[in-house]
């Protein structure tokens, strides 16, 4: 049994999906078991809502036998359970070609409350497989990850299962893949080509070919098909595709022959070798004729006063060329020359690749940001809104007391006054702490708040209704989500003025840094070949600067010799200026180190 598992972006939508697995014009029957369209469309509208990237999960199997209609819907009970999908919201759709039965369900990726496990699906799902097709006695078909399906079914206890696995797996090391994948099937659909039928056309060619990669290319032309260099070479070198004569795509040649790509690379330096050329051969008349004595010429007979001298050839010298990384077989002083070209090469490197704004980290979005600073200030809202439910309730007794005839008498209004005092004053602390919270966490305040103090003492030289009634809107305005927001917004667009401007300042002061080095490493580079244009003087003082590795005497020979020329060169020596002040990131109320809501007690 083949399984196949898709998932489906929620930007995607569901309809492709409905028309393929509900309207499939090649199905001889489709019939819906369990779900319908409308749920397609549902779970994609709940995969919005939160947020997800998948909205369904597709998954198709075929089986290898004839399996009945209870036994698809139970096999696809089983792939519920793996998965730990809910039975009672899913899409289960089964469809009929050439007389046999398969299956499609789909699932939400949106489980209620999860999200849909995707972690190993793809073994997990071949191990549902390998378990129907041995409950069902039907032949085992090789997976991709046979061992890894034998290991788990050994740790959940069912041995005899996974010895049956186990005598899947090949002793070769390649593992099996599909020709063409489910996308490249449905392309070719919609051009009138069946690609099965094509890829069967294909592998009879190549086994007709004798895999000889020449004789192929010409099978090919003569069914109208193009082998060429893939368009992704930098990615993929030296793959290789098939497609039709007018650019339609079949697939890769290493997919639909089953050939590796080592063996592919053997074939195409094959190919590229040039043939070899016929061998001359002698008639045997002639070589007959060479070797009869007959025919023989009489050995050279030297005079008795002749003398042979023994040939003297001068041994051939041979220049070695020496890599500049093997810096042990050079000479010292060269040697140390080139490590400090190299180090002053890799400085000037790592401060071009420097990026002074990494200080600030990501900018945060607004509902990030509001998000945070809202989960960040709950429980001084909480305690803020407990307060002031106490100050209600103290203010209506004060008002009571000072209504009553007798409050004067019997000490009531006293008491009034002090509870009235003491709990506008415990408002007046949350309330402050909670603004220079909120200032802190945006970067609007260098120092975080100082903690609650309470209790706080009273101050009678206060006027306490007056205020009451100065407080009474910061505290309304507080407690209303809609103003808060309004307030937060207010804040948050100050603080990104303020980083702003903090990066602008950072990326002005990092620039002659920046120059310097772009400057001082492009001359670096062009060092090598400078001295071709010097004199012999200049030349020999260079190369002993080289070779004693004095890399700043090098320097400065050729600023001396570039400062005799009638031509400017100031940029070529340019010195760095590196600058010391280090600029103060920009608040980042992600990153901002949140004030401790409890009192300190120092």
């Amino acid at each position: 049994m083949i399984v196949k598992e898709t998932r489906i972006k929620t930007g995607s939508g569901h309809k492709a999906l409905a028309t393929h697995v509900l309207r499939g014009k090649k199905n001889e029957a489709i019939l819906v078991r369990e779900g319908s369209e409308y749920w397609l469309k549902d779970w994609v509208k709940e995969a919005k809502r939160e947020g997800l990237t998948y909205g369904l999960r597709h998954i198709a199997f075929n089986p290898e036998q004839t399996m009945t209609d209870t036994e698809l819907s139970e096999f696809a009970d089983r792939l519920c359970e793996e998965l730990g999908a809910d039975k009672v919201s899913r899409t289960l759709i089964l469809h009929q070609k050439d007389g046999k039965r398969h299956g499609h369900l789909i699932l939400p990726e949106w489980q209620h409350d999860h999200v849909l496990s995707s972690r190993f699906s793809y073994m997990r799902l071949e191990k549902i497989a390998r378990l129907e097709e041995i409950r069902l006695g039907h032949p085992l078909i090789a997976g991709r990850h046979d061992a890894a399906i034998a290991t788990a079914l050994h740790r959940e206890g069912k041995h005899s299962e996974a010895q049956l696995v186990e005598a899947l797996i090949s002793e070769d090391a390649s593992l099996p893949r599909a020709a063409y994948t489910s996308q490249a099937r449905r392309i070719t659909e919609r051009q009138a080509l069946e690609l099965p039928a094509l890829k069967k056309a294909i592998t009879a060619l190549w086994q007709q070919s004798g895999e000889k990669l020449p004789a192929f290319r010409l099978l090919l032309q003569e069914q109208g098909l193009v082998m060429r260099e893939g368009d992704r070479s930098t990615t993929r070198p030296g793959a290789h595709i098939i497609e039709t004569a007018d650019g339609t795509l079949i697939g890769s040649f290493t997919r639909l022959t089953k050939t590796r790509m080592k063996d592919f690379h053997a074939l195409l330096m094959q190919e590229a070798l040039p043939a070899e050329e016929p061998r001359l051969v002698r008639p045997v008349s002639a070589r007959a004729r060479r070797l009869s004595p007959l025919s023989a010429r009489p050995p050279r007979v030297l005079p008795a006063e002749a003398m042979i001298m023994p040939l003297r050839r001068r041994p051939s010298y041979r220049p070695t060329v020496t890599s500049l990384t093997q810096t042990q077989n050079l000479n010292p002083g060269f040697a140390h020359y080139l490590t400090d070209w190299k180090n002053e090469v890799a400085r000037c490197e790592h401060i071009i690749r420097q990026n002074p704004l990494s200080l600030y980290g990501p900018v945060p979005t607004r509902d990030q940001v509001f998000q945070n600073i809202l989960q960040e200030i709950r429980p001084l809202r909480i305690k803020l809104k407990k307060t002031k439910e106490t100050l209600d309730l103290a203010h209506q007794e004060r008002e009571a007391a000072y209504a009553s005839l007798l409050g004067g008498i019997t000490g009531r209004r006293h008491k009034a006054d002090e509870a009235f005092e003491k709990a506008l004053l415990i408002l007046a602390e949350i309330l402050r702490y909670l603004i220079e919270t909120l200032l802190y966490l945006f970067g609007l305040r260098e120092k975080p708040p100082r903690p609650l103090t309470l209790p706080v003492p009273t101050a009678r030289e206060r006027s306490l209704e007056n205020y009451y009634d100065q407080k009474r809107q910061h505290v309304s305005a507080l407690l209303n989500k809609e103003r808060t927001l309004a307030l937060l917004r207010t804040l948050y667009q100050k603080s990104m003025a303020q980083r702003k401007e903090e990066q602008k300042n950072a990326e002005i002061a990092y620039r002659p840094t920046l120059e310097a080095a772009q400057n001082r490493l492009r001359h670096l580079r062009q060092l090598p070949g400078l001295h071709k244009d010097l004199d012999e003087v200049t030349r020999k003082a260079f190369f002993h600067a080289q070779y004693t590795g004095q890399l700043e005497q090098a320097l400065m020979i050729l600023q001396a010799d570039h400062s005799k020329t009638a031509e400017p060169q100031n940029e070529f020596f340019k010195q760095e200026k590196e600058t010391e002040t280090r600029q103060k990131p920009a608040p980042n109320p992600q990153t901002t180190p949140r004030p401790s809501a409890t009192p300190s007690p120092f």
